[in-house]
């Protein structure tokens, strides 16, 4: 369906579902005063406790000269350390200088703000789950898959654990209106549960339509529970909705606590966007669960998002994850096959598939394979040393390399049960998550390898741009090449300050040949991919709090259905959005550093 038009939307306003609670007001709105007052005090508590550390760090400087030469050696050491992180280049730069500026205190700052140093006890919590609760779902794909979803699979089955499904059914909706719409009216068919999951919940006309089936549901006898994210619904879910929620009988927890305290991983957050229904449908997308994602108030002008729905085995996946996520959140051991089986009518009795894919380390291309198996008779084969990872894929790209680099083997249709229910010609669909369970940058090597396999268009909107060198290197390398990149961003921001180094970011790849959107009087939230192969539908954005810092979870499919949904969305999004153009000027000393300071600290905006 086609993105409405400002005519069009004013029309949609006018029959836009009206609240039980009555009219709504539609005026531009600020967030919630309490919301930013309590974060402002969470980070003044944090940043007095940090300052206090630092005092206390140089009083023992001063006070022993030993001391000082330790804190020489750590703040060498911790240079080193930054120049061989993943980090961007910029930010790696800005790191290096603070740390030698700040010194000798600079190595203390920068090892309290990499959370990823002070996460092992919950990995190790986390790693329990995951080898607990394996996906050895039965019926997964049959037929034949193209090699570009074969190399997804395979790289996500191994890393992740996640499985591709078919004998299912999709739904695209251009608009987050639509989506929960459709969501609602299938909670309301609920008979064994309902499970939520989003970043933000917040009170408003959206919630109490949602709250009104839930209530309803439970007091059926469903189990629904909900989780949320602190941060991301700060101030927007009053004490007495929670008591009302729960008094319901609707289990609700808040991911990862603000406290008044300072705590590493306070910036750690759940970013996840999920509704399951009874095992049988799942949802996914850009939305969370308040006013502004169905334009029921207007607070960045239009707010265009998007969802996804699947009804059949993927569902499954989305069960998975948000049963592995409740285990972490709530801390409780609990039997998750009642609700894994749930959709599945006589699964017991079907053989089980065993490995979907066969593991990477077996089925790893060497290099002089895949130089023979890529170069014609009677020419040399060119020596592709290390050629089977996603930084391979980025190096290849800064070296001028038109065409991928292969990573694992392809799943082979042999190795898969046929599925039953399911047309032949259905698209694959593969639900997976990104976090701190996984040591891998999942969400940034699921786009890398997306990227580097599209020949000849890649489309991409996201509201926030701020990739690392890989991905800004391959999509140079794909423009150059000739393949269609375009890149849609909001026309108004959110976050003025990412907002600047997202306009950075994409209007230096306009050089390369990429184009380059931004949606007329809107805020875009959507987080999709689409290729001439597949297509990403899920809450990763493009930047480096979805690659490093949070909880992401997504959809991967090559469904036909979908991409011709996702596709016509994209089409006419761009007659609504001015294409920037590319010129040539000189980026002044202090904008240069100014972009890179802001770089390095947007994952934590």
């Amino acid at each position: 369906m086609k993105i409405e038009s400002r005519t069009l939307r004013r029309q949609h306003d006018a029959h836009m579902p009206k609240s039980p609670d009555g009219d709504i007001v539609r005026i531009k709105t600020e967030r919630k005063g309490m919301g930013k007052l309590k974060a402002m005090l969470i980070l003044f508590v944090a940043l007095l406790q940090l300052g206090i550390l630092a005092w206390l760090h140089l009083q023992l400087v001063a006070a022993f000269r030993s001391y000082l030469i330790i804190s020489v050696i750590l703040d060498i050491v911790t240079c080193f350390y930054v120049l061989m992180s993943n980090k961007n280049g910029r930010s790696k730069a800005v790191w290096i200088m603070l740390i030698l500026l700040l010194f000798p205190v600079g190595f203390l700052i920068y090892f309290l703000s990499d959370e990823n140093i002070f996460f092992r006890g919950s990995r190790k919590r986390y790693a329990k789950i995951l080898a607990a609760t394996p996906d050895s779902a039965e019926g997964c794909p049959g037929g034949d898959m193209s090699e570009v979803t074969a190399q997804a699979c395979a790289y996500l089955k191994n890393v992740t654990g996640y499985i591709p499904y078919k004998n299912t059914r999709a739904k695209y909706f251009p608009s987050g209106a639509r989506a929960f719409d459709d969501m609602l009216f299938r909670c309301s068919t609920a008979e064994k549960f309902i499970f939520i999951e989003y970043f933000t919940v917040a009170e408003g006309a959206l919630f109490s339509r949602m709250l009104g089936v839930l209530e309803e549901r439970a007091a059926a006898g469903v189990d629904v529970r909900i989780i949320y994210d602190d941060m991301g619904s700060s101030g927007r879910i009053p004490h007495k909705l929670k008591k009302r929620v729960r008094k319901a009988g609707i289990k609700m927890y808040a991911f990862n606590r603000l406290v008044p305290i300072y705590k590493i991983g306070m910036n750690y957050r759940d970013h996840r966007k999920i509704t399951v229904v009874d095992g049988e449908t799942a949802y996914t997308g850009g939305i969370n669960v308040a006013d502004e994602y169905v334009n029921e108030k207007r607070m960045y002008g239009y707010w265009k998002d998007n969802g996804v729905r699947v009804d059949g085995d993927a569902a499954r996946g989305f069960t998975l994850m948000f049963l592995r996520q409740w285990e972490f959140v709530t801390r409780k051991k609990f039997d998750y096959s009642p609700f894994l089986n749930a959709g599945r009518d006589g699964a017991e009795n079907v053989p089980s598939s065993g490995d979907i894919c066969p593991s990477i380390e077996e089925n790893k291309l060497s290099a002089e394979e895949t130089a023979r198996e890529n170069t014609p008779e009677g020419t040399e084969a060119e020596p592709l040393a290390g050629a089977t990872t996603v930084a391979a894929l980025a190096e290849a790209a800064r070296e001028g390399a038109a065409e991928p680099l292969p990573q694992d083997e392809p799943c082979k249709p042999e190795d898969m049960l046929p599925g039953e229910g399911g047309s032949a010609e259905g698209g694959v669909f593969l639900p997976f998550a990104a976090g701190l369970e996984y040591r891998d940058p999942v969400v940034r090597d699921v786009y890398a390898n997306v990227i580097a396999r599209a020949n000849k268009k890649l489309y991409i909107m996201t509201p926030y741009f701020v990739p690392d060198e890989t991905i800004t290197d391959l999509l140079a390398s794909k423009a150059r090449s000739g393949v269609d990149v375009r890149i849609v961003l909001p026309g108004v921001p959110d976050k003025k300050f990412v907002y600047l180094i997202s306009l950075d970011n994409a209007d230096k790849l306009t050089k390369s040949g990429v184009k380059v959107y931004t949606m007329s009087d809107a805020f875009v939230h959507t987080k999709s991919v689409l290729t001439e192969n597949c297509a990403v539908i899920g809450s990763a954005n493009f930047d480096l709090r979805s690659f490093f810092q949070q909880y992401e979870n997504a959809l991967y499919t090559d469904d036909e259905g979908v991409m011709r949904g996702l596709e016509r969305d994209f089409e006419n999004t761009f007659p609504e959005c001015i294409q920037r153009r590319y010129i040539k000027h000189r980026s002044g000393i202090v904008r240069s550093l100014l972009i890179a300071i802001l770089q390095m600290f947007a994952p934590m905006m």
